[in-house]
């Protein structure tokens, strides 16, 4: 445990020595001006914590500080005055500068003062749920959008039309300038209106200069931080003030936050067109009021009496009656410290400025962050395959002949463009496809009148018509009719939307490909340039995760531009103890390489192995398989010829299978029956090798089997390969360097993988178990450093099979005698 005299950060509890050790290092990153920090911490060292304590002790003791800064360097430029008074600026003596700057300061801290007396009072002091319930029945009940997805409508509703499509050349109707011109003398007649009722406003401009955003992947994730940001307690960011709220808001997708009950009961793929649809029609009164200066200060100040997660912004906005979404925008520009996001939002450079998101001198907090290259590239990527542009086609053809009578000119002759360029898309795999073949986006269009069509202007008419929605949607109403049930009904146009914009536009880090099963791809091979916008205008970028290693890939990959004195890396120890867990290196004649991993005597001792296991580990146990073919091949061998049923030993036999869902339920309830356990044969890179936790008599022992190795004859790997080979010439190394590259790229893609079901082991500070890594390689120097640096530590030197049997039967059985004790 750590001494008294080390420095806390406010932690909530009495932290561990390696959290303190964690938080010292995020700390000095942001005290030495660091850019990135990249931290190894495994689950059940109280990460979320580790990450809150030191980032927001920084934050509160520097707050005042930049408020100055900022405010200094404005009055110094002018920045907030005309350009008269610019000019005269430049001519006034430092100390009078200084002056004003001084009383500029002094109001934006008195702001906050009067804003944090106001949440104390009286007003805001009541149960917050019985406020907002009390509220929301005052609250008019919006009108009602219609949805077309789930309307029961006759086929040539107009609802399936496309939206009115406007040339952005043309100046607008008279009625529409009115329109145009009426909202901007409301808009200036409510600034007017908000000026003159400065009193009103609680808080005219919170100062917060600097902000903390944290992403991660999931919404139970961004749930559990929330959770964690209510323990500890802060300083105050001023002398002056006894105590200071964290300012904090979630922001999240239209599917978690709306409040209209006609759009978010839209299928997960139509809720942004609904919304855009409800508004545009003047149908949705919560986005209405979350324009309304005065209901946005409403909003604000129950989001900031409280931390809330993102239900909690949900029940706010029922209760004002107010769009969550939109309203917590605009809390981005108006004092907010904290703010939580998914990924996408944040890792997305059109996202960003869409949302208002603004990450100039912020702290940017990546959780997960093992998946964020992969999460980058993903959302920089499209793909579509034949039969997709197969069903495209056929889905256009049924929705204009349905249509034929009702469609304008100008969609008929497009949605004719559009069919030619599906039809030019099909003959185009049909007559080039060859896995892994690179090709450019204007090979597509060779030979054709694609000129013709102006894909631009095709993109551009699909996103403002919303055609694909428009379509998809159709093609999905016929499929809920019986008498239609062989109509084609998966949702592709979108596909072919989004396919369509990289031939647009597409990003020169990345290339266009053929992939299995007569796909078209376009990958980003450089997330690098996609992160480096976030890198440059934060103030520093702190990457975290379970299981970080191996580091090289972030290095190399994603933050190659920055300089390596800017970088700070750290991985923690576990807070177990250390002999609460052993990793053992099993290694003899198993070498499961692609070619040797079916051969019959490998196979048989990897039976008898785990069958051996299994009578040593209590409860459960956890088997990791490269792959589903493998695990298929292993499984169907030992019933032919090791007489295995559906047990080894006393243990329940599960496996897990495409698709399947119940997979973990079922292994759960067996072990806890407690009937002498269960072997779990789960596959790397499966639903169970992430993400899920397999804590205490769930999994004592953890198996490895083989090295996951990626598929080196998948198209998305070969041009990977390609592209870092040509990239390691084009730097002055030679063939040899682009091989060891090409090595290095295959090993941490599967160590990444190895990392992430191995870290399912060990699920807090008290549980146990070992680890058994079964395959010869892993006695190599290269792969045991590129471990988790927590098994790293506590690995056995290689040792025969019945040296491994012995240790782990004499561990067990102190283990659990220990627990009986």
């Amino acid at each position: 445990m750590a001494s008294n005299k080390r420095e806390k950060y406010n932690h909530p509890y009495q932290p561990y020595h390696i959290q303190l050790e964690l938080m010292d290092q995020i700390y000095r990153i942001l005290e030495e001006d660091k850019k990135i920090g990249i931290f190894e911490s495994p689950t059940g060292t109280g990460k979320t914590l580790s990450l809150i304590c030191p980032t927001v002790t920084w934050l509160r003791r520097n707050k005042a500080r930049f408020v100055d800064k900022q405010d200094f360097s404005k009055s110094a430029s002018g920045e907030d005055e005309g350009s008269d008074q610019q000019t005269e600026s430049d001519d006034e003596p430092p100390w009078v500068k200084e002056t004003f700057a001084e009383s500029v300061l002094k109001q934006k801290l008195s702001a906050l003062e009067e804003y944090e007396e106001y949440l104390n009072s009286q007003a805001l002091t009541l149960d917050v749920a019985t406020a907002l319930s009390d509220q929301g029945k005052n609250q008019p009940r919006p009108k009602k959008a219609r949805v077309v997805a789930h309307t029961s409508v006759d086929c040539e509703d107009s609802a399936f039309l496309p939206d009115e499509e406007t040339d952005p050349l043309r100046r607008p109707p008279d009625n529409d300038r009115k329109i145009t011109l009426s909202n901007e003398v409301q808009t200036m007649l409510g600034r007017f209106n908000e000026a003159n009722n400065a009193v009103e406003d609680k808080n005219p401009g919170l100062p917060s200069p600097i902000k903390i955003f944290f992403a991660s992947r999931t919404h139970s994730q961004l749930s559990q931080f929330a959770a964690q940001l209510k323990l500890p307690t802060f300083p105050s960011s001023i002398n002056s003030l006894a105590y200071e709220r964290i300012k904090f808001t979630p922001l999240a997708s239209r599917k978690q936050l709306c409040i209209n009950s006609s759009v978010a009961n839209a299928p997960s793929r139509e809720i942004n067109d609904s919304c855009m649809d409800a508004i545009n029609k003047k149908e949705c009164l919560p986005y209405a009021r979350a324009r309304d200066p005065g209901n946005i200060r409403t909003f604000r100040d129950y989001t900031y009496h409280d931390i809330h997660d993102v239900e909690d912004l949900a029940t706010i906005g029922r209760a004002t009656n107010t769009c969550p979404y939109y309203a917590s925008r605009e809390l981005l520009s108006d004092g907010v410290e904290i703010v939580t996001l998914p990924y996408q939002h944040l890792l997305m450079s059109s996202t960003r400025d869409a949302l208002g998101i603004n990450l100039k001198d912020s702290i940017v907090i990546i959780d997960e962050a093992h998946n964020v290259i992969d999460t980058i590239n993903m959302l920089n990527s499209s793909e579509i395959s034949l039969n997709d542009l197969q069903n495209a086609k056929e889905g256009i053809a049924v929705y204009s002949r349905a249509f034929s009578r009702r469609l304008s000119p100008r969609n008929r002759v497009n949605l004719k463009r559009l069919s030619t360029l599906v039809d030019i898309l099909i003959q185009f795999i049909q007559k080039c496809y060859k896995n892994g073949r690179e090709f450019e986006s204007l090979d597509i269009f060779e030979g054709t009148n694609a000129d013709v069509l102006n894909i631009h202007n095709l993109e551009q008419y699909m996103k403002r018509t919303k055609i694909a929605y428009k379509i998809d949607s159709y093609i999905e109403h016929r499929k809920n009719e019986k008498d239609r049930s062989n109509v084609v009904s998966q949702p592709i146009l979108f596909q072919v939307a989004s396919f369509l914009k990289t031939l647009t536009n597409p990003s020169k880090e990345g290339k266009f490909f053929f992939d299995k099963d007569f796909t078209m791809k376009y990958m980003l091979l450089e997330p690098g340039h996609s992160f480096k916008e976030v890198v440059e205008e934060s103030k520093c970028v702190i990457l975290a995760g379970g299981t970080m290693e191996p580091i090289s890939d972030f290095t190399s990959s994603l933050i190659p531009f920055v300089d390596k004195s800017q970088v700070i890396s750290f991985s923690c120890n576990h807070v177990i103890p250390e002999d609460n867990l052993n990793t053992f290196i099993v290694g003899g004649n198993f070498e499961f390489t692609f070619d040797r991993r079916e051969e019959i005597i490998m196979l048989s001792q990897l039976h008898d192995f785990i069958l051996k296991l299994s009578t040593i580990v209590p409860a459960g146990m956890v088997v990791f398989m490269p792959s589903y073919k493998f695990l298929d091949t292993a499984l169907r061998f030992w019933r032919e010829n090791r007489a295995m049923k559906d047990k080894m030993d006393k243990k329940k036999i599960i496996y897990e299978e495409p698709g399947v869902s119940d997979t973990f339920d079922r292994y759960e309830e067996e072990v806890r029956a407690a009937k002498g356990g269960a072997v779990l044969f789960a596959v790397v890179g499966g639903r169970l090798s992430e993400g899920i936790n397999f804590q205490d008599e769930l999994a004592r022992a953890v198996v490895m089997v083989g090295l996951p190795f990626p598929n080196v004859f998948s198209g998305e790997l070969i041009i990977r390969r390609k592209h870092l080979e040509q990239k390691v010439i084009e730097n002055g190394g030679d063939t040899k360097a682009a091989r060891v590259a090409s090595r290095e790229l295959y090993e941490n893609i599967c160590m990444k993988a190895v990392n992430q079901s191995i870290g399912r082991a060990i699920r807090h500070a008290g549980d146990y178990a070992n680890i058994y890594l079964v395959d010869k390689r892993y006695e190599s120097s290269g792969i045991q450093q590129k471990l988790s640096n927590w098994v790293y530590q506590r690995l056995y030197k290689p040792c025969s099979l019945d040296e491994v049997y012995h240790t782990s039967e004499s561990w067990f059985s102190k283990m659990q005698m220990q627990r009986k004790s």
